[in-house]
């Protein structure tokens, strides 16, 4: 990812590269840096799409932009490394997991998912991602986003404080255009290669965390916990889909658990 920002928060303890959501940012991360203060060294880099325009002409498939993404953790320092990714950064960290076990000692992966199984699922998914980035293309990143926010896996971010939005939305509307709608291409679903088959090969232990309001990724969650050998299921309750958002303390608690040891339900 060459020529993309990367924000490091350095400290002494365990290494962990985040991954943001669709139109996100690395200082989509800024609360939960904040909080883990000393006891964590935190790198987050610009996923593709989401760098000003730099990568228009990146990766162009979604294991493309994970090989680049283990790239940057190998030019960054060795390991032992962690990953936490949110939402399309979750499926990122996913595809790490799968494709550079030898990289990663934990995972955590949050409103996550590892693919949709089904081709006539992937080609619905494609088209309706199409008809986004059509959107972003034609109308601008400010019409975009008043109808991307209208969605109901967001709902549950009405409850927060303005200036929390205010924040999410000034991260948002500094984007590219051209460059979410390849994000949308490259990195959405659609683009996204069904994983759950490599999920039984991953020995990482790896924390599959869900907001309680957010039912599609709880039972997302609970279905890869049970194809990974080595899963936790950790379910927010009071949360929607954007854990990170909307309660940065618990991620800095699973996170900091993570290093220690296993959290959650378990595998039941």
């Amino acid at each position: 990812m060459a020529g993309q920002p990367v924000w490091v928060w350095p400290a002494a303890g365990p290494r962990w590269l985040l991954l943001h959501g669709f139109t996100g940012s690395p200082l989509s991360w800024r609360k939960v840096a904040g909080l883990v203060a000393s006891r964590a060294a935190l790198v987050a880099p610009a996923l593709p799409g989401h760098d000003g325009g730099a990568s228009h002409g990146g990766p162009g498939t979604f294991q493309g932009a994970v090989d680049e993404l283990a790239g940057v953790v190998g030019r960054i320092g060795p390991g032992p490394w962690r990953v936490a990714g949110y939402s399309m950064g979750g499926r990122l960290a996913l595809g790490l997991l799968v494709a550079h076990p030898g990289l990663f000692e934990r995972g955590v992966l949050i409103g996550a998912s590892s693919g949709l199984a089904a081709a006539g699922e992937r080609h619905e998914r494609r088209r309706s991602d199409a008809r986004w980035s059509e959107l972003l293309r034609s109308m601008g990143v400010a019409a975009f986003l008043a109808e991307w926010e209208k969605l109901p896996l967001f709902a549950s971010q009405d409850d927060l404080p303005p200036q929390t939005l205010a924040e999410q939305r000034e991260t948002r509307v500094r984007h590219d255009a051209e460059g979410l709608a390849r994000a949308l291409e490259v990195l959405g679903l659609g683009g996204m290669p069904d994983l759950a088959p490599a999920l039984a090969a991953v020995s990482t232990p790896v924390t599959l965390v869900a907001g309680e309001a957010d039912e599609k990724f709880v039972l997302s969650a609970r279905m890869m916990s049970e194809r990974l050998p080595a899963a936790t299921v950790q379910i927010v309750p009071g949360c929607g889909h954007n854990v990170v958002l909307e309660r940065p303390q618990v991620v800095v608690e699973i996170l900091l658990a993570a290093a220690g040891g296993g959290v959650g339900e378990g595998r039941g």
